[in-house]
């Protein structure tokens, strides 16, 4: 009888995670959460590493960056100024021929002015940079949007994977205490003469299996860890269940428009074509005239640096340049802005196939993840009826040792099957996620303070001075150049794709075992290095002994 109970709390124990996959507080979070003193949900993770991670933080600060060549590329429009001082002193000393002596001859003089210039008519080339350079920046907020996305990416995935690793380390601890009431079992029925050493054997090879198990999964317990403290930035608490997440589509084909609409790795290649564009226009408008307007007014003191004998002087023009030999220079940047547009339009299509392979990978990995889980929840349950049925056989003499051992490792492997598949479901809904655009703080909680990636480049903008900006900026727009693309060279079709028919049989045996480093010719002197001779040549040849 007391045999008998000891045999049904095993199954009891085995078969615990199967019927309640949700339950209290396991030992092993307990055990996080006296290291952490506090309990961690997904949410929590995601802000913090949303507000501290040191990658996005890199990023933003190189959108910052970017915007700076917006106000850099409209500087044409603005007005230039510089105000000049100098303070000169010139000594000449000559011979005067007639009484052989010399003369020295000082000098002193002292002025400012001030100068100013404002281009008047640009040929389009500052709307065209200034386009090229929005549309970088604007390719830098989708660079901004993916690797938001990545990031938070990680921190569900690392989330999960703690999750995933404490429950195998409960399995396998859980599987160790019944291996080691089997190996007691079957210690006490090999004294009463009921089993043998080998039974005994048995039980206890399967029981090293199973800790060398438990070694693994706790070492994959403390990576997983370590990868939430990495990017998070701080060590994980006891995590509760995550919550399903938001934004997933109801079919393959939605998603896919989702992400054509707003995937940033696509809208990333979009924006970087479109700056190659307005770079075409921009090398194009090269060949148009300038026409810049300046002044100027200074005084200047030729006497000295008293300011005593002042003189003034004003200047005022305007400058018209007209580009009419350039050695060709202004052609060949107009060939290769539209070879890098071309690039960048390829770059585009391939963007596009990638991440729609990236969805349908996704989508297709959430849903066998989901039948997984429902397979294996209910192969974890029927292996668990069945572990007790040969136990209760094994009790009464009808199954083996190494039958109720098999058992045992069958319940083992569904539930090792189950806390995986739960994983790899809630990470490839996560991987979706993250392809079309839509794992982003302000989606999964509204209530963080998201980064405004538009508001440094406003600032910036409102504390330029351009007062000649609204009437310049317009003009240079409309005598902008064109941008229109040329096609690329395609490769002609092949009428019948065959492959050539092979000179030489495919490789056979045997096998190579050896490299030919013995047979390496000798490397030629270096023109300052002396050439060695031949008897230091035979001597390094000579095998040592």
């Amino acid at each position: 009888m007391k045999m008998r109970f000891w045999l049904l709390a095993g199954v009891v124990v085995a078969t615990g995670p199967v019927a309640a996959q949700v339950g209290p507080v396991t030992p092993v979070e307990a055990s996080m959460a006296s290291v952490s003193g506090a309990t961690d949900t997904l949410a929590q993770a995601l802000v913090d590493a949303y507000r501290n991670n040191p990658q996005l933080e890199a990023q933003r600060a190189q959108l910052r960056a970017l915007d700076e060549t917006v106000v850099q590329a409209s500087a044409p429009y603005r007005l230039q100024a510089s105000v000049v001082g100098s303070v000169r002193y010139q000594e000449q000393v000559t011979r005067d021929v007639f009484f052989d002596e010399l003369v020295t001859n000082r000098a002193r003089s002292s002025g400012a002015s001030l100068t100013a210039s404002q281009i008047l008519f640009n040929g389009g080339r500052t709307a065209a940079r200034v386009s090229a350079a929005e549309a970088s920046v604007l390719s830098g907020r989708e660079r901004l949007r993916e690797v938001e996305n990545f990031i938070l990416f990680e921190v569900v995935d690392s989330y999960v994977s703690v999750l995933r690793d404490q429950r195998l380390v409960e399995i396998q601890q859980r599987s160790i205490q019944s291996y080691q009431r089997q190996v007691d079992q079957a210690r006490a029925r090999e004294r009463g003469g009921d089993l043998t050493r080998i039974d005994i054997a048995q039980a206890e090879a399967q029981l090293g299996i199973i800790r060398t198990q438990l070694a693994q999964a706790e070492t994959n317990l403390e990576r997983s860890r370590s990868r939430f403290a990495a990017v998070v930035g701080r060590n994980p608490g006891a995590l509760t269940p995550p919550p399903p997440l938001p934004g997933i589509p109801g079919s393959i084909d939605m998603a896919y428009r989702v992400a054509e609409a707003e995937s940033p790795t696509l809208w990333q290649a979009i924006l970087n074509e479109r700056s190659g564009r307005a770079q075409i226009a921009a090398e194009r408008a090269e060949r148009n005239p300038i026409l810049s307007a300046d002044a100027s007014i200074g005084v200047i003191d030729p006497n000295g640096i008293g300011f005593n004998n002042l003189r003034r002087g004003v200047s005022a023009g305007g400058t018209l340049t007209i580009p009419l030999l350039t050695g060709g220079v202004i052609d060949s940047r107009v060939r290769q802005a539209l070879a890098n547009q071309q690039s960048l339009a390829f770059t585009v299509e391939a963007s596009r196939r990638g991440v729609q392979a990236q969805v349908q990978n996704a989508w297709n990995q959430s849903i066998s993840s989901a039948e997984q889980v429902a397979i294996g929840q209910a192969t974890a349950e029927t292996a668990a009826r069945a572990l007790e049925g040969v136990r209760r056989s094994f009790q009464e003499g009808f199954r083996s040792n190494f039958e109720v051992i098999d058992s045992e490792q069958r319940l083992l492997n569904a539930q090792v099957i189950v806390a995986n598949a739960e994983y790899q479901r809630y990470a490839s809904q996560a991987n979706l996620l993250t392809y079309l655009g839509r794992l982003q703080a302000a989606t999964l909680s509204p209530a963080v303070a998201t980064y405004d990636m538009e508001a440094n480049l406003e600032r910036r903008k409102r504390q330029q001075i351009d007062p000649f900006q609204p009437f310049v900026g317009p003009i240079d727009r409309l005598s902008r150049a064109s941008d229109d693309p040329r096609d690329a060279p395609v490769v002609p079709a092949t009428a019948n794709a065959t492959l050539r028919t092979p000179d030489t049989p495919a490789p056979a045996r045997p096998l190579a075992s050896a490299l030919p480093v013995d047979n390496v010719p000798a490397r030629p002197a270096l023109p300052d290095q002396k050439q060695p001779s031949p008897s230091q040549v035979q001597a390094q040849s000579r095998p040592r002994d």
